[in-house]
């Protein structure tokens, strides 16, 4: 960092931005000349790192880097990191991606970073159960990835037999490579919609992205195609999706049609990005054209067991109760706690955490 003050040509105010460092500032604060620019992606950038920061050593003047603190791993983990070379030469190397800023005259030295990128591709599941939030940080969109709670799930006994053959289509069509499409998953809360979506996630073989409502709702913003386009080939879960899957004759909402060209328009056909969208409401007020056949992967209304179905569960869950009636798996699995449902709702973000199965 000493050498890069050194070279004062510009307000050091510049070199920054929300997230962290502004790698372009930096090259003409460096350099003072606007750089050519290079991107590649879906690499693994910590080894690429690793192994550029050894070949490179006598040629690079100055790392810096920015790391967040994982908890559960008692470390801190790699991110965005700059490496500035003699002579005219910069890397922004993230997770996922890097970035190459460069002059006339380095072109081979460009494509010898190149070759070793494209060597360590990207480790698309690094923990078992990952998902990937996509949060704000300042202006921009960015991934944080989190382990979720495994879930062992037996799809005959938590759901009606019709469930069995739904299930096997969703699955297969989420681990078809650079496919598109639409999963439509609504019901009663209770019924185990979120707890599906943990032991679905264990099984897809994709990147998982989790998107917030809030976030979906400006689902076409240039942060986020951008970052769809760097993480193609991709699942997005859209929990509680109310609000962006309404009809638009009803609601006004542009939403949809946003979803549409993401699912199944022109941007479609090279993001290949598959969305699963959960919600409580009927399907009748979902706009009926994420309905159509091409574009839908599969729908299912999750409700109550039918006293047979709930019968065995509640045996299976250990439960000494005779079953005269309905019930939805988290009633069966909490006989002896009060119906909570009318005391209003708690807005929550995410896979939030449960004792049992819900929604």
């Amino acid at each position: 960092m000493e050498t890069i003050l050194k070279n004062n040509k510009m307000d050091s105010s510049y070199l920054f931005d929300d997230a962290y460092v502004n790698s372009k500032n930096l090259y003409l604060h460096l350099f003072g000349k606007i750089p050519q620019m290079n991107y590649i992606n879906r690499i693994d950038g910590e080894k690429s790192f690793n192994v550029i920061k050894e070949k490179y050593k006598d040629d690079i003047t100055d790392i810096l880097q920015y790391k967040w603190y994982r908890k559960e791993k008692k470390a801190y983990q790699f991110d965005q990191t700059e490496v500035v070379f003699r002579n005219g030469l910069l890397l922004e190397l993230d997770t996922n991606y890097c970035e190459i800023y460069y002059d006339h005259g380095h072109e081979a030295l460009v494509q010898e970073i190149t070759e070793i990128l494209q060597k360590h591709k990207e480790r698309q599941r690094r923990q078992p159960l990952e998902i990937n939030l996509i949060v704000k940080s300042g202006n921009s969109l960015e991934l944080r990835a989190m382990e979720i709670n495994r879930t062992k799930l037996d799809i005959d006994l938590f759901y009606e037999d019709d469930f069995k053959e739904i299930d096997h289509t969703i699955r297969t069509r989420l681990n078809r490579n650079k496919d598109k499409g639409i999963v439509l998953l609504h019901g009663l809360p209770g019924t185990g919609k979120t707890t599906y979506l943990r032991w679905l996630v264990g099984k897809i073989k994709k990147r998982v992205l989790f998107l917030s409502p809030s976030i979906a709702e400006d689902i076409m913003s240039p942060e986020l195609i951008q970052l769809l386009i760097g993480n193609s080939n991709s699942v997005v879960i859209i929990e509680d999706a109310e609000n962006i899957i309404m009809d638009r004759r009803t609601s006004g909402n542009s939403t949809v049609s946003n979803l549409l060209n993401i699912s199944d328009g022109l941007l479609a056909d090279f993001l290949n990005v598959q969305l699963v969208c959960t919600f409580n409401s009927s399907l009748t007020s979902v706009d009926q054209a994420l309905l159509r056949k091409g574009r839908l992967i599969a729908k299912y209304e999750f409700g109550k067991l039918g006293i047979a179905k709930a019968q065995a569960l509640s045996n299976h869950l250990g439960q000494s109760v005779v079953i005269n009636k309905p019930m939805t798996v988290a009633e069966i699995a909490n006989p002896e706690e009060k119906d909570h449902s009318r005391l209003g709702r708690v807005e929550v973000i995410g896979f939030r955490q449960r004792e049992v199965l819900e929604n």
